[in-house]
């Protein structure tokens, strides 16, 4: 897949894929042109089918480790 595949799978643009990805254009401007990285692809894919791509899904934050971290 290509970075325009991926744009056009999506209709969106560089920028806004970046943002999906949780990364910067800057990466994404590093990618060959002709071919992204595979988990990167993957995670394209799952975005298109409506899924949540690992290694993107939101964590849930300990709301008690929070409390001790910020008292200290």
């Amino acid at each position: 897949m290509t970075r325009d595949e991926a744009t056009s799978l999506l209709n969106c643009s560089l920028a806004e894929l970046a943002a999906m990805l949780k990364t910067t254009t800057s990466a994404l401007a590093q990618w060959d042109e002709n071919e992204i990285p595979s988990l990167r692809e993957y995670q394209i894919r799952d975005l298109a089918a409506g899924r949540t791509p690992i290694g993107l899904q939101k964590r849930k934050q300990n709301v008690n480790q929070t409390v001790k971290q910020s008292n200290i």
